[in-house]
C-alpha cells in the first residue's frame, strides 16, 4: 500500500457532469438513454447547403427496458417520462463569445411497430457530446448502461478519469464527493445512511469492473472528512 494519499481535484470530475447536466440530475431512465445516445453518437454531423444537421439517433428501447427491469405498459410509460424531462432539461455552456443554452434533446418519438425511440439533438451540442464519448471506451458505455444506481455510474466515470493504477489510493473530501455525485444537502445527511445506499450499493456493482474499489474513512475525532477510495488488484479491507 503507497504511503502518500494523493488529493484529486474536482474541477476535471464535475467538468463532464457541468459542461452537459447543466447542474441537474437526471433520473436513472434519462441517464441510461442520455449514455446511450453518446454510445450512437455519430463522428460528425452532415452539412448539406451550408447547414449543420445532427441526423437522428435511434435507440432500442427494448435494450432500455431489459436493462431497467421495466415491464409492460407502464415500461414505456416510463420511457416517454424519461424521454420528456430530457426534452425539458437545458445546457449552459460557456463558450468564448458567449453563454450557449440549448435543450439536451430537441424531440423524441417513439416508433410503434419498431421498439426504437428516435432522438433528434440540436447540432451545436455535437462538439460537446463528441468530447463526452471520447472519455470513454465502448466498453465503458455499456457497463454505465447496466448499473442500476446512479451513484454507480458516477463513480465509475470518477474513478475512469482518475486513472488510478491498482494498489493506488484515491482520497476526496466527503464535502467533494457529495457534490460530484449531485447529493443534495437534504439527502442522505446521516453518514450512516449514505455510505449505505450511496458507497456499499457502488462497491456491489463495480466489482466485477475495472474500477472495483474498497474504502475507508478519514476522520476528525468521531466525524467522517473524507473517503478513501482503494483499487486493488486483490479485494483487502482498509482499516
Amino acid at each position: 500500500m503507497p504511503q502518500q494519499v494523493d488529493l484529486v481535484a474536482a474541477e476535471e470530475i464535475e467538468q463532464l457532469h457541468d459542461l452537459i447536466m447543466a447542474q441537474y440530475e437526471m433520473s436513472l431512465y434519462e441517464r441510461r438513454i442520455f449514455i446511450k445516445t453518446i454510445e450512437l453518437l455519430p463522428d460528425s454531423v452532415i452539412d448539406p447547403q451550408g447547414i449543420a444537421v445532427f441526423e437522428p439517433i435511434y435507440i432500442d428501447a427494448r435494450e432500455i427496458i431489459s436493462d431497467s427491469n421495466l415491464k409492460g405498459k407502464s415500461a414505456f410509460l416510463e420511457l416517454q417520462k424519461a424521454t420528456k424531462s430530457l426534452i425539458r432539461h437545458v445546457c449552459h455552456i460557456a463558450e468564448q463569445d458567449g453563454l450557449l443554452q440549448t435543450g439536451l434533446m430537441s424531440s423524441a418519438k417513439y416508433l410503434k411497430g419498431k421498439g426504437v425511440v428516435r432522438i433528434h439533438i440540436d447540432p451545436v451540442l455535437h462538439p460537446y457530446l463528441k468530447k463526452i464519448k471520447g472519455q470513454f471506451t465502448a466498453g465503458q458505455l455499456k457497463a454505465l448502461v447496466k448499473f442500476k444506481s446512479y451513484y454507480s455510474q458516477c463513480l465509475y466515470e470518477l474513478f475512469s478519469k482518475a486513472n488510478k493504477p491498482h494498489g493506488e489510493l484515491l482520497y476526496l473530501p466527503l464535502d467533494t464527493l457529495r457534490n460530484i455525485l449531485r447529493v443534495g444537502e437534504q439527502e442522505y445527511e446521516r453518514y450512516f445512511d449514505f455510505k449505505r445506499f450511496v458507497l456499499h450499493q457502488a462497491q456491489k456493482e463495480l466489482d466485477s469492473t475495472p474500477y472495483a474499489f474498497t474504502f475507508g474513512e478519514k476522520k476528525a475525532g468521531k466525524k467522517v472528512m473524507g473517503i478513501l477510495f482503494y483499487f486493488p488488484t486483490q479485494v483487502v479491507h482498509l482499516p
